[in-house]
């Protein structure tokens, strides 16, 4: 493997280059055809993350940026009545307190050797400068898709993820500094001192339920239930899970043919999905989501909130001259965070089994 430093002879003794002397002669003697474009082997798509960033909202300065005011019990009670019309005296109620997130602050520092623009100011096919910026950029999506999914509770200086959002106090006891407690399921909803009320659905142990279209849509039917009456938008899952659930559905596919039709040599029959529908809720997969959880989310109250004064922004170069080297360095910053307003509304669910290939590229292989 040829390292960073080290010289790359061009192939010879091969298709059409001869090899020995010629071979070199030739390679001293002849330019590079160079493609201009750089092809990218490393890194995964991230619909998930892709979607949220395209509907962020804006925050701004403050002492917790984005702070939500909830709802966790009721401010009146009712009281059925008789002939007298007599009723219970109101009595004023603390209902309403604040969640509040602070914005989690992302930097890919990006440097620039003096002796590179000298080396690139003429010959040159790919400018490294662009490729690093351009690198810069999808690093940090890669590390937003993967904060995403883990249980960042014990680093705050991380993104409030959707573990964290759907936890029901289980793994996280607290969330937009709101104290969970796990298990208050059972208890009488609309109380802060006694329920449950900011805890998420925590689903575990599915098995391959969620791998069937009719065990799918118990789920779904199950968090809506969980959320009070509320469907959610969409569900994502691991692609290989999700292919399983797909051959849920191809194993009842019909191909119709209507009497009389002609077929034309263009026309072709396709098979499979790019897209599933259960109880009308779109799933779809995500690379990064871990095998053997899905999550059902609610985009009315779950969304992703960038800064308005940095929402990726670049810092600009500034000069390593005064600490004794010919370079720039700057920084590619981010201040951002997810967010969930009712965490009751979306679920998590782990423990499924079953998938149409054992891991995906680029995340932890779970036993099946």
């Amino acid at each position: 493997m040829a390292l960073p430093t080290s010289v790359v002879s061009p192939p010879t003794g091969s298709g059409i280059v001869p090899s020995g002397a010629l071979g070199a002669q030739l390679a001293s003697l002849t330019r590079r055809a160079f493609i201009p474009s750089v092809y990218v082997q490393v890194y995964q798509s991230h619909p998930l993350l892709s979607l949220f960033m395209g509907n962020s909202k804006a925050a701004r300065g403050g002492v917790g940026q984005i702070t939500i005011p909830v709802q966790g019990s009721s401010f009146v009670n009712f009281s059925w009545g008789g002939f007298a019309g007599d009723f219970p005296m109101p009595t004023d109620a603390a209902a309403i307190q604040n969640a509040q997130f602070n914005l989690k602050l992302g930097m890919v520092p990006i440097g620039f050797f003096g002796m590179e623009a000298l080396i690139q100011s003429s010959e040159v096919v790919i400018p490294k400068l662009r490729a690093v910026m351009s690198d810069a950029g999808v690093v940090m999506k890669q590390a937003y898709a993967q904060a995403l999914y883990t249980n960042n509770f014990a680093n705050p200086q991380v993104w409030d993820s959707l573990a964290q959002a759907f936890d029901d106090g289980t793994n996280v006891p607290s969330y937009g500094g709101i104290t969970r407690s796990p298990g208050a399921a059972s208890q009488p909803p609309g109380s802060i001192t006694q329920g449950n009320f900011f805890g998420g659905q925590l689903i575990t142990g599915t098995g391959a339920q969620m791998t069937t279209r009719v065990g799918a849509a118990q789920l779904l039917t199950r968090v809506q239930t969980g959320a009070g009456g509320e469907a959610p938008d969409f569900a994502v899952m691991n692609p290989a899970q999700w292919a399983q659930l797909m051959t849920d559905f191809m194993s009842l596919e019909m191909f119709t043919t209507r009497p009389r039709s002609i077929y034309d040599t263009n026309d072709m029959v396709n098979a499979g999905f790019r897209a599933i529908r259960v109880l009308d809720t779109p799933i779809f997969p995500d690379p990064f989501c871990p095998m053997g959880s899905c999550y059902i989310i609610n985009s009315r109250y779950t969304g992703l909130y960038m800064s308005e004064y940095a929402p990726m922004t670049f810092s600009g170069f500034e000069s390593q001259i005064p600490i004794g080297q010919i370079s720039d360095i700057g920084v590619l910053i981010s201040a951002s965070d997810l967010v969930c307003a009712k965490p009751s509304s979306g679920a998590q669910v782990s423990g499924i089994t079953g998938a149409a290939w054992p891991s995906v590229p680029g995340t932890t292989p779970s036993t099946l």
